[in-house]
């Protein structure tokens, strides 16, 4: 059976009401990890699953979790202020402690980070940025605190997370998490605490109190085989703040519904299908789909050929989707699913993200798609993801869910999954790809001073461009079989080693990324504006990074040639 036709039988099983119904039921329970309500959800997943008669395995892993229990600032005259602690925060109990405003703008270079961290010692840092980068930094440098400010009016506090391990850390890793306390602010407080800083001194009391613990979980996996070993990975997560409507019980409402039609139609996969509901997202740093990889490793890296993860569909407001994407599959794809699902011309795909469950691309995944969601620009009351200042509060219930956009979201994702499953040859374009790439390395280039080499790196990438084509035009002979584990050596070894700084084996940490991350790291670095020893440590970095894509990618080429012959 073709894609097409395949869809078309899906399409025809996908049941809005029932999608619905279990959004109702998943927005019960507030779904944190390893906690009873948490449970529930797969107690309730599992009975669905039971009765449609779907295959399935329950996952039991132990996640080091960390979830908020009270955070407030106290200042002179007894005003308190509302905080919310961030995930691996450290704790902090009336903590004593002077004020100071974050005045420097995002991108300031190293030397003058030199200087904007230097005044932090000692202080409680007020500051609009986050994350755990930045809290790390103002640990080493001696603060002792950090209040970020919120971005949406309204009195909102986004829950956020200054992790800056990927998923449960390895036994070296630890000493990143809980290493100052750190809290959420809202952008109206965080705006009056900024004038009366410009007045003078403040004075403060800081409480941060976190549960920070191992929990045991479960994640739900239901496994439908194809006619080759090969398969798709549908996921998402499910653990939630709050109620967690639309991040992301639309998800895992839709996960479901897909599950049952693609088990009724489950004679005519080419592929398999392998749907998945994670915990550990929010509250773990990804701890449930790190640990899967880890467990599933040799599988994962020998059969998997494509992720598909679902976060935030459904949502009120989200008229307009984009496609994130690793970019392996060409633009063509996405584009005319979007076109098709919106009936607006597709804007370019962006990059794939380093967040969202993201842990598989270290096992050689052609093709990783992440659907974004949001409003159109005139729409938009927010700058979170989705749109939405509900993001990540316990305003986001069942009111902020649209049925028709539910709908969609359910059969964009089920038609892009069934292009995948029954494609005679999984749509890759290799030697796109590639040239996408060498214009990422050239983008990157142009910031470069002339210390740090990239020619020779670009003139690497070139050269796989021709063996690419021949290598394209060679699949179109071969059985699905036969050209599947071709894509997942080449096509999976080329996404690898863009997206990745390290081994194949671990997890890179949780920072903001972009293909080629650690050479677009050295933008903007030069001699008079970074101290010395950094920008030595800088050009290390930048040649050892170098090596590693022209060595492996070299190595790739001779295995190509070998295919070819």
């Amino acid at each position: 059976m073709d894609s097409i036709t395949l869809y078309q039988r899906i399409e025809g099983e996908l049941d809005l009401d029932r999608m619905e119904a279990s959004v109702q039921t998943i927005g019960g329970w507030h779904r944190y990890t390893g906690t009873p309500q948490g449970e529930r959800f797969v107690d309730y997943l599992t009975g669905e699953l039971d009765q449609s008669g779907i295959p399935y395995t329950t996952e039991e892993y132990c996640a080091y979790t960390s979830l908020p229990l009270a955070a407030e600032l106290v200042l002179p005259g007894e005003t308190p202020i509302r905080l919310i602690g961030d995930v691996f925060s450290g704790e902090a109990e009336r903590m004593e402690g002077e004020l100071i405003y974050d005045r420097w703008p995002e991108g300031s270079s190293d030397k003058e980070n030199e200087v904007r961290f230097a005044a932090f010692r000692d202080k409680i840092v007020l500051t609009r940025s986050s994350g755990g980068a930045f809290a790390e930094r103002v640990s080493r440098a001696g603060g002792r605190g950090v209040l970020h400010i919120s971005r949406s009016p309204g009195g909102y506090i986004h829950h956020d997370n200054i992790s800056a391990s990927w998923g449960t850390p390895c036994s070296g890793e630890h000493r990143f998490l809980g290493c100052i306390p750190s809290a959420g602010i809202s952008l109206e407080d965080g705006e009056v605490l900024i004038r009366w800083l410009d007045q003078g001194r403040v004075r403060g009391r800081l409480t941060v109190k976190m549960d920070t613990r191992v929990r045991r979980s479960r994640m739900p996996v239901v496994h439908i085989p194809g006619a080759s070993e090969s398969f798709v990975l549908l996921n998402g997560h499910y653990d939630s703040w709050y109620e967690g409507i639309t991040d992301n019980a639309g998800s895992d409402a839709i996960l479901l519904e897909l599950a049952r039609a693609f088990w009724n139609h489950r004679e005519h996969l080419k592929r398999g299908v392998r749907i998945a509901w994670w915990s550990g997202h929010s509250d773990a740093r990804y701890a449930g789909s790190a640990w899967y990889c880890d467990r599933h490793w040799e599988e994962l890296n020998r059969n998997c050929v494509a992720n598909i993860n679902l976060d935030l569909t459904g949502c009120k407001l989200a008229k307009q989707i984009r496609a994130r994407t690793t970019c392996m599959e060409g633009e063509e794809l996405t584009a005319g699913l979007i076109q098709e699902f919106t009936d607006a011309q597709a804007k370019p795909y962006i990059p794939m993200i380093r967040g969202g469950d993201q842990s598989f691309w270290g096992v050689r995944i052609p093709i990783d798609i992440m659907f974004k969601y949001e409003p159109r620009d005139e729409d938009r009351v927010s700058p979170c993801p989705s749109g939405g200042p509900w993001w990540h509060t316990d305003q986001d219930t069942i009111d902020k869910l649209d049925r028709d956009i539910l709908l969609r979201d359910a059969r964009l994702n089920g038609k892009l999954a069934c292009l995948i499953l029954n494609a005679q040859i999984l749509p890759v374009r290799m030697g796109q790809f590639l040239e996408q790439m060498e214009e990422f390395l050239r983008d990157i280039q142009a910031g470069l001073s002339e210390d740090f080499e990239l020619s020779s790196t670009i003139d690497r990438v070139r050269a796989l461009v021709p063996l690419c084509g021949r290598l394209e035009e060679k699949l179109s002979s071969m059985t699905a079989r036969e050209s599947d584990r071709i894509i997942k050596r080449v096509a999976g070894e080329l996404v690898r080693l863009v997206y990745t700084s390290g081994s194949p084996y671990q997890h890179d940490r949780s920072t903001p990324y972009q293909p080629f991350g650690v050479l677009a790291g050295a933008q903007g670095k030069r001699w008079e504006n970074t101290p010395e020893e950094l920008y030595v440590f800088e050009m290390t970095q930048f040649r050892r990074a170098c090596n590693r894509i022209k060595g492996q990618m070299a190595e790739l080429a001779e295995e190509m040639e070998r295919m070819l012959s």
